[in-house]
């Protein structure tokens, strides 16, 4: 069982597929390696053994009907999903008790296609309340840690979908991207995560006004392989979201490395990154020099103005939280959890007029057309994912330029891939963000792949308790 966790979703839907696993053992190895660690870091906050068990039985018995002639890509493969888009038969309420009503109806665009494809949803992955933290925790399923130190934080707003991943209670997941909510707790937790380009998979109607010009849902996994598995099954126009080209997901494989045109990048002057974090940059940046055209020192400086034109202007909105203490004033649920009230605090100081919000939403286009002129000379951008690994639990808020880096590529629309390739003095692990041109997924998914090919995948921890 334990060989199985260990696996990629890769690896596991081609031993199904060639009768060496059937979907039950795998959905077994997975409900045993969550029934042990879900206790200690809460990353699942919905999971039905039961159902998943009879889920597998039938993927099994298609199986055998079919003889694998017309199996899905994805058949027998568990998979969790962060509580953000809608799961039939599952609770969705973004950790919020005001936004917790009845079980889904049906699917949200990205979960039927995985379904479509044999897919086995595991569970629900926990999250802040309303996603508006870097921290994953909240007042209906309680708080998430970190499986490689309790005592810290996996980050958020995919908190859940890191950790579980991250613990082997997961091969793969689907968490959603505004800030760096999916590359962040990659990041912290040690996995892979990938922020496709804006417009290349579909977005529920979930009424997230302005957000959704930031916003993205991508796929997370132990294994580089795996976010390009899911990305082929999920990308592309579904007519329904009205913001999406007729735009697919290109071929890592395709990737000649000779042609790319690395820039890279350490800190701002709003950031200075631990020793530990510029070495792991440094490192990759060596490891893969030989094998590229050219890499270079070239710090994008329009990047120093991104907290403005990001996190105040999408994400606190101007209107000092007014819309969101709305919510609860409409709703029986009064109680704020401490992550949210803190966003409400930071709220607070955060008011400008609809003519000034009109300036910025012009400064974000050029944001948008400069950074597209830089990238001229340049084909990724390197960069790290946060100043430091995962933080205390209770940290991030006082350190939120520590995530800048990211907020770059919600605001240019940019794909971006986080990958393991370091470790701090404790033994924390450390991502580096890799970034490419608009519908370039492909390449900066190849290259996360052979970055992790040098510095191998994060190892499943030990969960260790006060105990």
């Amino acid at each position: 069982m334990k060989e199985i966790i260990t696996l990629s979703a890769s690896e596991i839907v081609k031993k199904i597929k060639s009768g060496k696993l059937t979907a039950k053992e795998t959905a077994n190895a997975f409900i045993q390696r969550i029934q042990a660690v879900n206790p200690h870091i809460n990353a699942l906050n919905q999971f039905d053994a039961e159902r998943i068990l009879n889920d597998a039985g039938q993927a099994d018995k298609a199986f055998h009907e079919k003889r694998a002639k017309s199996i899905g890509k994805l058949h027998g493969l568990p998979i969790t999903i962060k509580d953000t888009c809608d799961v039939k038969g599952f609770k969705i309420s973004l950790g919020c008790p005001a936004l917790l009503n009845e079980p889904s109806k049906e699917d949200a665009t990205v979960v039927s296609r995985l379904k479509s494809e044999g897919a086995i949803i595991l569970g629900i992955s926990n999250t802040p309340e309303l996603l508006a933290s870097y921290e994953s925790d909240n007042l209906l399923y309680g708080r998430t840690n970190n499986p490689h130190d309790l005592t810290r934080t996996p980050g958020g707003s995919s908190g859940g979908e890191a950790a579980i991943i991250a613990a082997g209670g997961s091969p793969v997941g689907i968490g959603s991207d505004a800030g760096g909510s999916i590359r962040q707790p990659a990041h912290y937790s040690g996995i892979c995560g990938h922020k496709p380009t804006q417009g290349l998979v579909p977005l529920p109607n979930n009424g997230a006004g302005l957000i959704t010009q930031i916003l993205a849902m991508g796929p997370m996994a132990r294994h580089v392989e795996d976010l390009s598995l899911i990305m082929q099954v999920i990308s592309g126009a579904d007519g329904i979201d009205p913001h999406m080209p007729p735009v697919q997901f290109g071929d890592p494989n395709t990737v000649n490395f000779k042609n790319l045109r690395i820039s890279y990048f350490f800190g701002t002057h709003k950031i200075t990154p631990s020793k530990e974090t510029v070495q792991t940059i440094r490192d990759v940046i060596d490891s893969i020099s030989a094998e590229v055209r050219s890499t270079k020192e070239d710090f994008p400086s329009p990047i120093e103005n991104i907290y403005r034109l990001h996190w105040e202007t999408f994400v606190m909105g101007g209107d000092k939280g007014k819309r969101i203490k709305a919510l609860f004033e409409q709703s029986d649920h009064k109680k704020i959890s401490p992550l949210l009230q803190q966003y409400l605090n930071n709220a607070e100081k955060c008011e400008f007029s609809l003519t000034e919000l009109r300036q910025r939403l012009i400064e974000v286009e050029e944001f948008r057309y400069i950074m597209m002129h830089y990238m001229q000379n340049y084909d990724v951008m390197i960069s790290p994912v946060a100043a430091t690994p995962a933080r205390l639990h209770g940290e991030t808020h006082d350190n939120i330029h520590d995530f800048n880096y990211t907020l770059v590529h919600n605001l240019t629309g940019w794909p971006a891939t986080v990958v393991p390739a370091g470790r701090s003095a404790e033994g924390l692990p450390i991502g580096i963000e890799i970034a490419a041109k608009p519908w370039h997924d492909h390449v900066c998914i190849a290259l996360a792949s052979r970055i992790q090919q040098i510095f191998g995948v994060f190892p499943i921890p030990e969960i260790r308790t006060a105990n």
